[in-house]
């Protein structure tokens, strides 16, 4: 009877810690995720704004829970190109500060604002979480994008 207890034991505890695991997350500098965005030129457009994401007027209000991060846009205002990749401690709040982005200021791309190309990398961006990194791509290229970020940080 012991030992039929004991094996139970050990066949619920290996299934715990099998369903308790979770695909972990490299925790790499932003500043990596951008230099192989840019080594595979998979921003289209240039030349680009590289801003410090605490220095972004979107992140005003979560400036403090933003550990690193990076904004890299496009400089010829008719053509969209956002890439944006922050590392934070309130991935929430970070989010909903893209999310507030996405809807006072894209705004004018999604309405056809230097042409169908911008209407379109407004409709397929996407605004994702991983761990504690945030990230949005707002390109013509932004499953190349994603893919990259996602290569580098799992």
């Amino acid at each position: 009877m012991r030992k039929l207890t004991s094996l139970f034991l050990l066949v619920l505890t290996i299934g715990l810690v099998g369903c308790s695991s979770k695909s972990e997350v490299k925790d790499i500098p932003v500043s990596d995720i951008k230099e192989a965005i840019n080594n595979e030129t998979l921003l289209t457009i240039q030349p680009i704004s590289d801003v410090d994401a605490k220095e972004f007027y979107a992140f005003e209000n979560v400036k403090d829970s933003i550990k690193e991060g990076f904004v890299l846009q496009a400089m010829i205002n008719v053509k969209l190109q956002d890439v944006f990749v922050v590392k934070t401690d309130n991935v929430e709040k970070v989010k909903q500060a893209i999310e507030e982005y996405k809807t006072n200021s894209l705004r004018m791309f999604a309405d056809g604002y230097g042409g169908e190309d911008n209407a379109t990398a407004v409709a397929d961006s996407v605004l994702e979480s991983v761990g504690d990194y945030v990230y949005f791509i707002a390109t013509p290229n932004v499953k190349d994008i994603e893919a990259k970020i996602l290569e580098m940080i799992k």
